[in-house]
């Protein structure tokens, strides 16, 4: 039957996880749990045969008339065979029965899988419908029968303010009932196995990589294999730690993430980790590693099955939408190394020698708004950098222009890029060919590689005297078109650049009609907001109806007095 407690002394033990090993504590009172009234099912809603839900209906005689918060919980006594990590699971932390003179131990729980509602329900008997994601009870791999942990708290709680309004808080607070019931016996294959996009197959390896002649390891790499079964873009991460044997177990030697694009079939992924953090670690391998691949692309965790839906627009090359998935994680031990076998500063990225030269005329007036310098780089390990570059006279005497920005580079060959203003090069009277210093400067510590490349020749009168030059953002693409109705539509697109600011830009746009005299016949204004690095704008006006004629559309970016980019176009009725 139910349990009401109301003012007899009891305690309830909040939810905590233990990193030690995920144990963790149900809400429970402290005496011996009663097995309340209820029924219990496995319910397939795809037809595969496979329970997708196991489904409760708890029986409950409640007190008040109001809405109740039901929180549930399910586990076994029965231990899993390993963690995710294959290491052997602690027990949950005891928990003592009250009674004289000392109580007794409850016997351990192993969580397998969490519910939470929150239903009106009027006072009296009442059947409470609770239902456990089957995909978690296959993950978990422990057989049934399983013990159910149910609270039902009743009210609102502490009410609680907030931008917009205020809301409440469920609360343990009085009223609150506990309904603990044992399932039927299951099999956790019984229960839909969860949807595995990619999956590691438990093949690993891993080697020091040298990126310099010093001796010393630079980066250390971890390999594993994985059966891609949705090909897609997926997000790799993990850990080296010391092995449990280790006094300093709970330190962390090193980390590292990626992306990654996997094509279906059999294939191996590999991170890297920087050698000056397992220099600073100071712990010798083997060391205890994990791997955590999730993906494809928006598709994360969501703790359960779906059928998968029709396809939305934009989800090429995918059949359909996915259902959710977990994360596949692998563990397992390292080679032995020595932590002095490291470079205590490693280098990110290098140069390669290759270099590209190109000028930009956004106005197209015949004069370079921007001279823009490419160098191509070698990313070592998947990082953030500051690049920087000065240009100057062939003396280094002065520098004549500066470029400056943030990337975000993925292991591999990139390209990094110095645009310098043609205002200001044609400000300096200095003729070419110039001197470029480029520097690409870690984030997150390392060295800094730089070098020198010499341009072409140039006048400082082949550059525009205008500041159209490093722009942040600018008008991407202009068109128009007249519909039968002799009305012209006319649509803008502005673009923001990819820097990594966390700043917001904002302008205003104006779209000018003129007709075939020249005379201003129409205009609409509009803000442009940009948000982050990368983003787009886009304005849509239309003018109308039309006389026969040519007609010029401009679109002005900016204070017209000063615009940051000017583009026109025309068009016939």
């Amino acid at each position: 039957m139910a349990m009401i407690l109301t003012t007899r002394a009891i305690a309830l033990v909040l939810s905590l996880a233990f990193a030690s090993g995920g144990a963790a504590l149900s809400l429970v009172s402290l005496t011996t749990p009663a097995d309340g009234v209820g029924s219990d099912r496995g319910l397939d809603t795809n037809g595969n045969g496979a329970f997708d839900w196991l489904v409760l209906e708890a029986s409950v005689d409640l007190p008040t008339t109001d809405y109740w918060n039901v929180q549930a919980m399910l586990s076994s006594t029965s231990p899993p065979k390993g963690g995710v990590c294959g290491q052997a699971v602690p027990p949950p932390v005891p928990i003592l029965e009250t009674g004289l003179p000392y109580g007794s131990l409850l016997p351990p729980e192993y969580p397998i899988a969490w519910a939470g509602e929150r239903y009106f329900f009027l006072a009296g008997a009442q059947t409470v419908r609770i239902a456990f994601r089957g995909t978690d009870i296959f993950r978990a791999g422990i057989d049934g029968p399983y013990l159910v942990r149910a609270t039902l708290i009743g009210g609102d709680g502490i009410v609680y303010g907030r931008a917009d309004g205020f809301a409440p808080v469920p609360w343990p607070g009085p009223p609150v009932m506990t309904w603990n019931y044992t399932t039927q016996a299951y099999a956790a294959a019984d229960f839909e196995e969860p949807f595995r996009p990619a999956y590691f197959t438990g093949a690993h390896d891993d080697l020091g990589i040298h990126v310099d002649e010093d001796g010393a390891y630079d980066l250390f790499e971890l390999r594993a294999a994985v059966h891609v079964n949705t090909a897609g873009i997926y997000y790799l991460n993990g850990m080296l730690l010391p092995r449990a044997s280790d006094p300093n177990r709970y330190a962390t030697v090193a980390y590292g993430y990626r992306d990654l694009t996997l094509e279906a079939g059999e294939t191996n992924v590999a991170l890297r980790f920087r050698g000056d953090q397992i220099r600073a670690a100071g712990v010798d391998g083997p060391w205890a590693f994990s791997l955590v691949l999730t993906g494809p692309n928006i598709y994360t965790w969501d703790g359960g099955n779906m059928t998968p839906q029709p396809a939305l627009p934009g989800t090429a090359p995918y059949a359909g939408i996915l259902p959710p998935t977990y994360p596949e994680v692998l563990c397992g031990e390292t080679s032995a190394y020595s932590a002095v076998a490291f470079d205590d500063t490693i280098e990110l990225a290098r140069y390669t020698g290759v270099f590209a030269e190109a000028t930009v005329d956004w106005d197209g007036d015949g004069l370079h708004d921007l001279l823009v310098v490419r160098a191509e780089v070698d990313v070592f390990l998947a990082s953030a950098f500051e690049i920087r570059g000065a240009l100057r006279v062939s003396d280094r005497s002065m520098d004549i222009a500066t470029s400056w920005g943030q990337v975000q580079w993925p292991e591999g060959t990139a390209w990094a890029e110095f645009a310098f203003a043609g205002p200001d090069i044609r400000a300096s009277g200095v003729e070419g060919p110039y001197e470029a210093f480029l520097s690409i400067i870690p984030l997150v510590w390392g060295i800094d590689p730089s070098t020198t490349y010499v341009t072409r020749a140039y006048k400082a009168t082949d550059f525009d005297d205008r500041a159209d030059g490093n722009r942040s953002y600018w008008i991407d693409s202009l068109s128009a078109s007249v519909d039968p109705s002799r009305v012209l539509g006319v649509r803008v697109v502005v673009v923001r650049g990819n820097d990594m600011l966390t700043v917001v830009y904002e302008d205003t746009l104006t779209i000018e009609l003129s007709d075939p005299a020249g005379v201003l016949v129409g205009s609409v204004v509009d803000r442009v907001v940009l948000t982050s690095g990368g983003s787009s704008w886009s304005m849509s006006a239309t003018f109308g109806v039309l006389g026969s004629g040519t007609y010029t559309v401009t679109a002005i970016l900016g204070p017209p007095s000063a615009p940051v980019d000017v583009r026109s176009t025309v068009v016939t009725v």
